[in-house]
């Protein structure tokens, strides 16, 4: 939990099971989904 208020986050393995768990629930708490990348130097 972070700042002023209560914060919940999930990690997921993939981006379906993320959406699945956005759409049950988004409409009853404030809802993000975010992704992440992992970028590498060619050449290291």
């Amino acid at each position: 939990m972070t700042g002023t208020g209560s914060c919940v986050y999930g990690i997921f393995v993939d981006k379906q099971t993320a959406k699945l768990a956005y759409n049950k629930l988004n409409g009853k708490y404030q809802t993000y989904l975010c992704c992440s990348y992992n970028f590498t130097k060619k050449g290291k």
